[in-house]
């Protein structure tokens, strides 16, 4: 289950990089002007590139929520959700108040860029789409909850009907 889970986070992980070098063809359909392309352009890839990071919040998401139903009592049920949730409020922080930088980051380093791409339009991108990377702390934290709530109500593993823990 958890293969079926990762070729799925690879195939969207792949149509990113696709989305991200093709932007500027792409844009020039979707714009509705051929001033708009480089804006276009921008938000294609920075909404890709927040989209793409909630994929991988969903991803482990998955595998410590799988873990959690089975009662795994392992500490890092705990640990990777809390780690998860850091790292992506800390790239939702980064997206909204440090956009400059990033956008920055982004106008050097990312290839296929559309004519008239500037650092500030990525800055502006990652501060407008920055709430799509703040979604990705949700469902971590909604791990953590239910890590709570199930073994709040069904006890320790030990208490567990036969058959129902991880090992």
């Amino acid at each position: 289950m958890n293969w079926i889970a990762l070729g799925i986070l690879m195939t969207g992980g792949l149509a990113n990089v696709v989305l991200t070098l093709a932007r500027a063809p792409v844009a020039a359909r979707l714009a509705k002007t051929p001033q708009d392309v480089p804006r276009v352009a921008v938000s294609l890839a920075v909404t890709s590139f927040h989209l793409a990071m909630v994929a991988m919040s969903l991803f482990l998401t998955f595998i410590t929520t799988v873990q959690v139903l089975y009662a795994d009592p392992d500490p890092t049920v705990v640990i990777a959700p809390i780690l998860g949730a850091l790292f992506f409020a800390y790239a939702y922080l980064m997206a909204r108040y440090r956009s400059h930088y990033l956008g920055r980051l982004s106008y050097q380093q990312w290839v296929g860029a559309a004519a008239g791409e500037t650092a500030e339009l990525y800055a502006q991108a990652y501060r407008e789409r920055a709430w799509i990377v703040g979604w990705a702390v949700a469902p971590l934290a909604l791990v953590l909850i239910a890590r709570l709530v199930f073994f709040g109500a069904l006890g320790t593993v030990d208490e567990m009907p036969a058959g129902m823990h991880w090992r």
